[in-house]
């Protein structure tokens, strides 16, 4: 039985990362919206896709890259796993 909730205890750990990272990607995206909203008109399109959700990925990938990046070189500089 302990086995098992310890089991449980890592999974929720471990999700929690990812979990944390979709959760924080959102809250800057919509953060950072407003003081972008006036460069993507919700008129136009890109390949058939509104503006707006253009910028919203792009605000939301160039949050989890910079995430990404910022947790590797972090890793890389100071040796997290060594």
């Amino acid at each position: 039985m302990k086995k098992w909730l310890m089991r449980q205890y890592w999974r929720i750990q471990q999700s929690q990362a990812i979990i944390g990272l979709g959760f924080w990607t959102a809250t800057i995206t919509l953060l950072v919206w407003p003081y972008l909203e006036w460069r993507f008109k919700s008129t136009e399109t890109l390949l058939f896709i509104p503006m707006t959700y253009v910028g919203l990925l792009g605000i939301a990938s160039a949050v989890l890259t910079t995430v990404l990046l910022a947790g590797f070189f972090y890793d890389v500089t100071f040796g997290l796993w060594r």
